[in-house]
């Protein structure tokens, strides 16, 4: 063997001893491993047999007892996206009391004007041409036997970062039902709080849909913080009414002891209510009041409304609306992102070619044009003069120059024109009183009724008096007042000696609700917020529209709400009438209860439309706000009555939006 050969072989043995060394340490330490996975998988074993055993014993344990253990985790749901940085700025035009007056106080002079929907949220919204509704404040409701169960949302929020409760609800329904009369509450027994966010409206009937309608939607707007110092004293106040109220509709005298206390209560009441000023309005709503001038009131998006992740609209400014006049030119002018002002036909054509992107659309208004008597003097009093005006002037003449818009109407029955069809068959209306223009058989019934024409062309009376009468309308209706004009130039025409005198808004309407004005341009059998006849009788025989013409039980009252009529269909009382109508649920019932009273107000002329009221809406596109729906969408019905309302439905939920610029 060579010496090469010889160190090689000697390496070899070397590298076999060394490998044989580690291969036995290497067997060994996985030995040791092995032993150590088959200690540790006998401990795990038995470690697993224990839990086993924990949980058949676990579930053994009472369900309830069982349920203290937490659930797992759920996973977090994700962030909604988030407004952009930048929020667009919308503008509308209406009325509020001017600084220094502006009070704040939804109970005060003047409310807080044009801001009240965008302020205050209802419990549900109603839209009356599908019958369906948009929830607010109330996520769920049921009904049970004669209660009506509403559950609130937990995520609504003061202005001032209190929650809204349950008791908002009730010191809500106590003020509104004290201070402004609200008769509902003769089908309300009581008002339950059992929680934070439950209202359970005890009832003394079932809970008609057209009730639901009622109860839901009347905005919530007394905190409790704020007004529930005065519930008490409110439900104290509403006990002595329905005392009072179910007197009158039996046609009973209330005692005067009675009258005299609950008068005196509800005025204290309503003056120490007046009381509040907080300045700016506490509302519950997606815009908050953050500012307000003689020329303009601003609102601010609510951070912590429910749906303020929806609004785009960072900002809500409001022009003073003073006259349409002046609402013409801001819609000229592109400055007004919606309004609805009485608007004569050239006007429009103005509008619309100086603004090109403007829109003009014609919804019903649900409400009705007439002339108003007040009954309780004369010659008002006297149904032939009443009906010789209805024959003796040329109504259609008059919408054509106040309102070109408007639908026009032969009859005095309340169902809107446009809904005449639904309720009163052809077979029906036959049997009423057609009111056509008919000078000849205007002159007729008042000679028959012993009024005579004198010499210089004028109508006496059976006494032997010149006729002569001052008729007066709101000045701030501009269609009214050239209605009015029309309305005095045929009166004058006819023989009747008559002047016009407008009057301003603020002193018209408490005028003609204390029952002191004689003939006059009125609102009629207005259906707005629920669609339906009952909302137009309950305002003629219990509502302001009673207060103008006596015919109710308010103030001065004739109490023709509860005499006695002829109908095709018998006799009938108004006020049993009204309360059939608000319980019954069969659509064919509620039809034939109509039709009496349809033709008792028909009848007896209390009031003579001149037209049905259709809303000249204006609304920009592609300026400020865009995406409006269609003009045939539904949703437009929530417009009449609350023009505003609309505006902050489609701009809490995201309908309309602001338009981008660069």
């Amino acid at each position: 063997m060579t010496r090469t050969e010889t160190i090689l072989l000697a390496c070899l043995i070397v590298l076999v001893i060394i490998f044989g060394g580690v291969y036995a340490s290497l067997t060994s330490s996985i030995n040791a491993l092995s032993k150590s996975i088959s200690e540790l998988s006998s401990k795990v074993d038995e470690l697993s047999g224990k839990v086993n055993t924990l949980t058949g014993e676990v579930r053994k344990l009472p369900e309830a007892i069982r349920g203290v253990v937490p659930p797992p985790t759920p996973p977090t749901p994700p962030t909604p996206p988030a407004p952009p940085a930048k929020l667009g700025e919308f503008h509308f035009a209406c009325g509020w009391p001017k600084p220094p007056a502006y009070h704040g106080n939804p109970f005060g002079p003047g409310g807080v004007g044009g801001a009240y929907w965008f302020i205050y949220e209802p419990l549900a919204y109603y839209i009356p041409a599908n019958m369906t509704f948009i929830k607010a404040l109330a996520e769920s409701w049921e009904t049970k036997d004669t209660s009506l169960v509403v559950h609130l949302r937990k995520d609504a929020y003061w202005h001032d970062g209190k929650p809204v409760t349950s008791k908002d609800v009730k010191t809500t329904w106590a003020l509104v039902g004290a201070v402004w009369a609200r008769r509902t509450w003769q089908f309300i027994k009581s008002i339950e709080t059992p929680d934070d966010y439950t209202v359970i409206f005890h009832l003394t009937i079932k809970p008609s849909p057209l009730l639901q309608v009622m109860l839901l939607t009347q905005p919530i707007l007394a905190p409790d913080h704020i007004f529930g110092k005065f519930t008490d004293r409110a439900l104290e106040v509403i006990e002595l009414a329905k005392k009072v109220w179910a007197l009158q509709a039996a046609g009973k005298e209330v005692p005067e002891d009675l009258m005299t206390e609950y008068k005196d209560k509800r005025t204290a009441l309503t003056k120490d209510v007046r009381e509040i000023k907080p300045g700016l309005p506490v509302g519950n709503g997606a815009f908050k009041v953050v500012k307000v001038t003689e020329t303009e009131m601003l609102l601010e998006k609510f951070d912590k409304h429910y749906l303020a992740n929806k609004i785009m609209f960072g900002k809500i400014r409001a022009y003073y609306w003073t006259a349409n006049e002046v609402v013409w030119s801001y819609l000229m002018a592109g400055k007004i992102d919606c309004a609805h002002p009485a608007t004569p036909p050239d006007v429009v054509k103005q509008i619309l070619a100086t603004e090109p992107r403007m829109h003009h659309i014609l919804v019903t208004d649900l409400s009705q044009f007439a002339i108003a008597f007040n009954l309780r003097i004369k010659p008002f009093s006297d149904i032939n003069f009443r009906k010789a005006i209805a024959y003796a002037v040329n109504r259609v003449k008059m919408r054509e120059v106040g309102y070109f818009w408007a639908l026009d109407t032969p009859y005095a029955h309340g169902v809107l024109p446009s809904m005449q069809s639904i309720w009163l068959p052809e077979d029906v209306l036959a049997k009423f009183t057609k009111y056509e223009y008919d000078p000849k058989k205007a002159e007729e019934i008042l000679r028959a009724a012993g009024y005579k024409k004198g010499p210089d062309g004028y109508w006496r009376t059976p006494e032997g008096e010149v006729i002569e009468l001052e008729v007066t309308c709101p000045a701030g209706y501009s269609d009214w007042v050239l209605a009015l004009d029309e309305l005095v130039r045929q009166l004058n025409e006819f023989g009747i000696k008559a002047e016009a005198r407008p009057i301003p808004n603020p002193t018209f309407w408490p005028t003609a609700h204390s029952g002191k004005l004689g003939m006059h341009l009125n609102w009629f059998c207005g259906w707005a917020g629920t669609g339906d006849p009952y909302t137009g009788y309950y305002d003629l025989f219990f509502g302001d529209r009673s207060k103008d013409t006596g015919v109710g039980t308010g103030a001065n009252g004739l109490g023709l709400v509860n005499k006695e009529f002829d109908t095709p269909w018998g006799k009938a009382i108004p006020a049993e009438l009204m309360e059939q109508l608000l319980v019954e649920t069969d659509p064919e019932k509620r039809k034939e209860i109509v039709w009496k009273l349809a033709y008792i107000v028909n009848e007896n002329l209390w009031e003579i439309p001149w037209a049905e009221k259709r809303l000249q809406i204006f609304y920009l596109d592609g300026v400020r706000a865009t995406g409006w729906p269609a003009p045939t969408d539904p949703v437009w019905t929530l417009y009449p009555g609350g023009a505003e309302r609309l505006m902050y439905v489609l701009i809490t939920h995201g309908v309309i939006k602001p338009v981008v610029t660069g």
